[in-house]
Formats: structure tokens, sequence, C-alpha cells
């Protein structure tokens, strides 16, 4: 039971990461930020999409050693 709720946790998870990525994408191109934390939005948006592309690639990997 335990590996099945983590297996669906982590995919919930990659799904959300996936979500904010393209909002911030979509931002990027609009030139809006998604947060307005008080940096350029163009850094913003890139720094976003890093982070969740390393989110990803980190839930990724934890799915391939199960």
């Amino acid at each position: 039971m335990g590996d099945k709720h983590n297996i669906i946790l982590l995919v919930i998870l990659l799904i959300v990461f996936s979500i904010i990525f393209f909002v911030s994408f979509i931002g990027l191109q609009t030139q809006e930020a998604l947060f307005g934390i008080g940096i350029p939005p163009l850094f913003e948006n890139w720094l976003v999409m890093f982070l969740s592309i390393g989110s990803i690639v980190r839930i990724v990997w934890e799915l391939y050693k199960k």
C-alpha cells in the first residue's frame, strides 16, 4: 500500500510541476511574471522553468528507481 501511495503522489507532483512549467512558459511569451516576487519577469519565468525541469527530472528518477 505504501509504494502505491507514493507512486500516485509522485505522479500528481509530476503533473503539478508540468503545469507550472507551461504556465511559466506562457508568461515568458507574454512578458508577465508568474509570481511577481520583485525580479524582472523574464528572469523569474526562466528561473521557475529551470526549477520545474529539475523537479520533473528528480521525480522521474524516483519513479524509475521504484
